[in-house]
């Protein structure tokens, strides 16, 4: 049984292999190549050990780039929604980073995205359930 749509939504995935995440300050040539493996249709985390080496602040509007494995990138604006550091209750949790919202996207990236965690969400799904040809006592 599949779940909802407003949950496959809301997750939060986490990703088996790092996608790529380009960002750099709104209007700043000074990017910074990273990735992520934590996801969602409102934002993502990245997760570095000493996040307060990167210039971004809770004011940070972000230009940010993510590649999809098949190769499609998508452009969207993000605010830096929180910073974690090691020392901070949360880090145990989800590390330390930082999470950016996303605040501005087009429907295409959009689009693009909902149907990545949509796909990563049933896959997820599958591997969670059982094999229903290895149950226990089987011959």
């Amino acid at each position: 049984m599949s779940a909802p749509k407003e949950n496959r939504r809301t997750a939060r995935m986490r990703l088996i292999d790092p996608m790529p995440v380009v960002i750099n300050s709104m209007g700043d040539s000074v990017a910074y190549e990273t990735s992520t493996k934590n996801l969602s249709q409102t934002g993502f985390f990245l997760e570095f050990d000493r996040p307060s080496r990167f210039p971004f602040n809770h004011a940070s509007i972000l230009e940010v780039r993510i590649q999809f494995p098949e190769g499609t990138t998508i452009f969207f604006n993000g605010k830096v929604a929180r910073v974690v550091n090691a020392g901070d209750p949360g880090a145990k949790d989800t590390g330390s980073g930082i999470g950016i919202k996303i605040v501005q996207i087009d429907a295409k990236a959009e689009n693009v995205l909902r149907a990545f965690l949509d796909r990563i969400f049933s896959e997820q799904q599958r591997r969670n359930q059982p094999d229903p040809g290895t149950s226990e006592g089987a011959a």
